[in-house]
């Protein structure tokens, strides 16, 4: 499982250089600096570690034994597009060549050696203080700000992403479409703020529900929608739903008043049901309002039309 530095603890850096007392004396720098340091001897190990854990920053020399600096970096930033990582190089070689093939790969800015130790200790805060305002921003635009999970543009982004991935293992995956039952209601009745955090304790339990390799995302109202990747049989979506089902069930209390909804849940599967991104999301649309017409608090997947039979041969 990814390990990533949560808010109040040690920033995680990831730092590589095959010269042993470089790669000890950067440790142990960093480490006095109020950091946790994994260090590595080249580019091989950085790699490995990446598929490992998400590290803050990563140091990186650009003379290592292959791959070197610069295919390392360019690797990290091919195999792992988010979250991106800043990445600082650290060069002997003070050449324009060095500095646009390091820029070109990806980095974020370089060092020179001999290292200035109190210009690493500058660059490093600075570029973590950087990500850090970068992550808040991308946070803002990508997460729902009531309920903070995943937005339309996010979901749409990791849905695409979980499609192309499908097409390459040839795995289904399935879609769940997500609609309250009565929540006009409780706004009706009880007021915008109580509905507010009727989806917010919504959220919450629809999390529960799903699981880490599963994407939640609330696409706004009282809409959400969950990716269950990795389809092995059938009913696996199924049993998601249903799980969905049994937690909305429970009543919720707002404002000191028990209220209780239930949900009408659409499913569609890749790629039987749809080989794109808007056929899929379109056909697990339409599955919801077929559950909804049928009463709600229920589940339906997608049925086909059947085509029309053509004219028998005279």
């Amino acid at each position: 499982m990814n390990r990533h530095a949560d808010a109040g603890t040690k920033k995680l850096l990831l730092v590589a250089d095959d010269d042993l007392l470089i790669r000890e004396s950067l440790t142990l720098f960093l480490q006095k600096q109020g950091y946790e340091v994994i260090a590595a001897h080249n580019g091989q190990e950085v790699l490995h570690w990446r598929s490992l854990v998400i590290p803050d920053l990563i140091v990186l020399d650009v003379c290592m034994p292959e791959p070197d600096g610069i295919a390392t970096c360019r690797t990290l930033r091919e195999q792992w597009i988010s979250p991106r990582i800043p990445i600082l190089m650290l060069t002997g070689q003070y050449d324009s060549r060095t500095v646009d093939l390091a820029f070109e790969a990806g980095a974020d800015d370089y060092l020179i050696k001999p290292v200035h130790w109190a210009l690493l200790r500058q660059k490093v805060h600075q570029l973590l203080e950087r990500s850090a305002v970068e992550a808040r921003i991308r946070h803002q635009a990508t997460y729902d700000g009531l309920t903070d999970l995943p937005n339309r543009i996010l979901f749409l982004d990791r849905l695409d992403h979980a499609i192309s991935l499908a097409r390459r293992t040839r795995e289904a995956l399935a879609l769940l479409f997500i609609d309250l039952d009565r929540f006009k209601e409780v706004n009706d009745t009880l007021g915008h703020a109580c509905g507010d955090e009727l989806l917010r304790q919504v959220g919450q339990r629809l999390k529960n529900c799903v699981r880490h390799s599963d994407s939640l995302a609330r696409l706004g109202g009282d809409e959400f929608t969950v990716i269950v990747a990795n389809v092995c049989q059938p009913p696996d979506p199924d049993i998601v739903a249903e799980k969905i089902l049994t937690a909305l069930a429970q009543p919720f209390m707002l404002n000191g008043t028990q209220v209780t909804i239930s949900a009408s849940i659409g499913i569609t599967l890749f790629p039987d049901h749809g080989a794109d991104l808007t056929t899929l999301l379109e056909n697990a649309d339409q599955a919801m309002y077929e559950a909804k017409k049928l009463g709600g608090n229920r589940y339906h997947n997608f049925v086909p039309a059947t085509p029309p039979q053509g004219t028998p041969p005279s």
